[in-house]
């Protein structure tokens, strides 16, 4: 009887402790959504009061900020008149459409409110396309329009762009890199940049063969550095195996003071020996992955690759390579580490 009260004693302090870890996380959540939805509609409210001012260019970041935070629907179509307002076209007809696919998704009659807008903007939008001939096609190009790589699927394509200045760069390894900064300026303008060869450069060239002759290559180290973690994990596992050993030993030699020749225990006898089982259970599977942990931390460390060296010049050079196996010993239980020199 003495034995199931402390069972119950263990799960009622057990069962809350993993109900708390499952739900605490949800109500976090809950309470940063919240916090979040409190924070989109303060936002909202001071593009709101901007728009009012005829001040569109400080509105726009807090429409789009309100919706990334809580993407509503109409502060989104909100987003798409700001742009409009102020004159970034392109932005406005991209949320526009964003807005009536979200609409079209909760079968809300403001999709065809925002179909009608990006329609009537369609046709004034300006364009910029990034040509980049294939005779510039360099090993590791990389283009890039106003700091934003630009996937080579978007090469040779007019994509609608807000007027103003935009920075083109293009850069690869081992060339200078090019830029060109262009203006677009009205509506329905069509700006073609082209990306010219790349010259090389050779000062980048010899400062790549300088770095790799000055950097001897280390190409086992991350393995090693694994094998270490892997091996600390062992050591850690074989201490906690032997602890839990030695206490299920010790728990098993006070149960005989309380059991007879019969094997009939009194109610603390068996708890004895019942917590020894348990804990003879830890020590075993702990020692297990201890054992497997070493036994992987060495194969993983004498596997990695060697540093590659330089041969010295002299008698000395004619030293042996080095060559490390791990085999089953022959005459004890257990593994060997051979090492040749």
């Amino acid at each position: 009887m003495k034995f199931q009260t402390r069972r119950r004693a263990f799960w009622s302090l057990l069962v809350p402790a993993l109900v708390a870890g499952v739900f605490s996380p949800s109500a976090a959540r809950a309470e940063s959504d919240a916090a979040s939805r409190a924070l989109a509609v303060q936002l909202f409210d001071e593009a709101e009061a901007l728009i009012a001012k005829g001040r569109a260019a400080e509105a726009c970041p807090k429409y789009a900020e309100s919706f990334r935070l809580d993407p509503q629907l109409g502060a989104l179509i909100y987003l798409g008149e700001c742009y409009e307002k102020n004159g970034q076209l392109a932005s406005a007809w991209g949320s526009y459409r964003e807005a009536e696919e979200m609409a079209q998704k909760r079968h809300d009659d403001r999709a065809t409110h925002a179909r009608e807008r990006a329609t009537a903007l369609r046709p004034r939008l300006d364009s910029l396309s990034v040509r980049v001939p294939e005779s510039s096609r360099v090993p590791g190009l990389e283009v890039l329009r106003d700091g934003v790589p630009l996937s080579p699927t978007m090469w040779d394509t007019a994509a609608a762009i807000d007027p103003g200045k935009h920075h083109i760069e293009a850069r690869a390894v081992g060339y200078k890199p090019w830029q060109q900064t262009v203006d677009v300026a009205g509506e329905a303008q069509v700006v073609r940049v082209d990306v010219p060869v790349l010259e090389l450069d050779p000062h980048a060239a010899a400062h790549d063969a300088e770095t790799a002759a000055a950097s001897p290559s280390n190409p086992g180290s991350a393995q090693r550095t694994t094998a270490l973690v892997i091996g600390g994990v062992g050591v850690v596992s074989l201490g906690v195996g032997a602890f839990f050993g030695l206490s299920a030993q010790s728990s098993s030699n006070e149960s005989k003071d309380q059991c007879n020749e019969h094997d009939i225990c009194t109610s603390e006898g068996h708890d004895l020996r019942a917590a020894a089982k348990d804990k003879a259970l830890v020590a075993t599977v702990a020692a297990g992955i201890g054992a497997a942990g070493i036994a992987t931390a060495l194969v993983v460390w004498f596997t990695a690759p060697k540093a590659e060296s330089r041969p010295a010049a002299g008698p000395t050079a004619a030293r042996k390579d080095r060559h490390w196996a791990i085999a089953p010993n022959r005459i004890a239980w257990g593994l060997e580490i051979a090492g040749e020199f």
